[in-house]
């Protein structure tokens, strides 16, 4: 494990509201940020510290493309190597399960660009009660097993019907166990119940919404229990209730991204937003209050992260950079 030590710019110290900005009710908010560019040529603080950082090569890692938190602080992460691996806080490998293959526990994470077939699309997430759910892209399904491995259950198959995907990527779990699968091909998100029945779908080339059409990525909520996500087609970051209603969204700034997208983002226990850039050439990652105001910027030289940062149980932070590495960070932001 290698310390590193940052030295952090001065803060300006930014108030936050005392609810969310924009939630009243229901009511649905479209908030914006006046002067994105400006703001970011603006000397502004880093967000965290680096306190260990582990190699992909140290971990057994090939390609890891997503990384989930579990409710004992346990890392789970999916790589090119068609399996889970289960890591330390302390970067000690705990175990792995699956393989290449379409029965249960085996995995086929297929790309999502083929001129980049190393960038595969596995997505994983993992619920209050410690389940382990897998976003298995080629097989067209959500795979669910214990925080051991073992296959439990899986939901969904090809196709265009109720319940079913095209290329299922990003998924999120909730405190009562419903699971939100986004469909990179099909450009829709779903909420299912814990035991796969869909809830409800939104999105796709039907809606009347600018917001939902385009192409989701998510990985947790926030404190109330939305849903944050982002439509990369429009760079907007999205709140999302229980029920499928967009209760609050503002504009992502993309100043300083090479892709000129956003792909990531992630809510802190303060309630502040984390967003990154998409891919390899990820970028800076930018610190939204709750007011939807920049207070924060990541450069992104270093290390720019694969996905915003990932939230453990007992104030654990840590994110997966873009050459493979996986960082332990603590958060470094200004208090109000």
């Amino acid at each position: 494990m290698e310390r590193i030590t940052a030295h952090l710019a001065a803060a300006a110290t930014a108030g936050l509201a005392l609810l969310a900005a924009g939630c009243s009710g229901n009511a649905t908010t479209t908030g914006t940020n006046t002067s994105p560019a400006s703001a970011i040529s603006r000397a502004l603080p880093r967000p965290f510290t680096i306190t260990a950082r582990y190699s992909a090569a140290s971990l057994g890692l090939n390609h890891p493309d997503a990384m989930a938190v579990g409710p004992d602080g346990n890392l789970y992460v999916t790589d090119l190597s068609q399996r889970v691996t289960v890591i330390s806080p302390a970067g000690k490998v705990l175990r792995r399960w699956g393989k290449p293959g379409s029965g249960p526990g085996e995995f086929r994470f297929i790309p999502g660009d083929p001129a980049a077939p190393t960038d595969v699309q596995g997505q994983i997430a993992v619920g209050t009660d410690g389940k382990v759910y897998v976003s298995d892209s080629g097989n067209a399904r959500v795979q669910v097993f214990t925080p051991q491995g073992r296959f439990v259950r899986q939901f969904g198959s090809f196709g265009s019907g109720k319940g079913q995907f095209q290329r299922p990527y990003h998924l999120a779990v909730d405190a009562t166990g419903d699971v939100y699968v986004a469909d990179d091909q099909a450009g829709t998100l779903s909420k299912f119940s814990p035991a796969g029945r869909v809830l409800w779908h939104l999105g796709g080339a039907s809606s009347s919404d600018p917001d939902l059409t385009g192409h989701f990525k998510f990985t947790g909520f926030d404190a109330h229990g939305r849903l944050v996500v982002v439509n990369d087609d429009r760079n907007r970051v999205l709140y999302i209730d229980a029920s499928g209603h967009k209760v609050d969204a503002f504009s992502a700034s993309t100043s300083g991204s090479p892709t000129g997208h956003v792909c990531g983002a992630t809510v802190d226990a303060a309630g502040n937003t984390y967003v990154s850039g998409c891919g390899t050439n990820a970028g800076p990652t930018l610190v939204y209050d709750r007011a939807h105001r920049l207070i924060a910027k990541w450069p992104g030289t270093t290390y720019a992260l694969l996905s915003s940062p990932s939230f453990g149980p007992h104030g654990e932070v840590f994110a997966l950079a873009t050459d493979g590495t996986m960082l332990k960070l603590h958060i470094s932001l200004p208090r109000a």
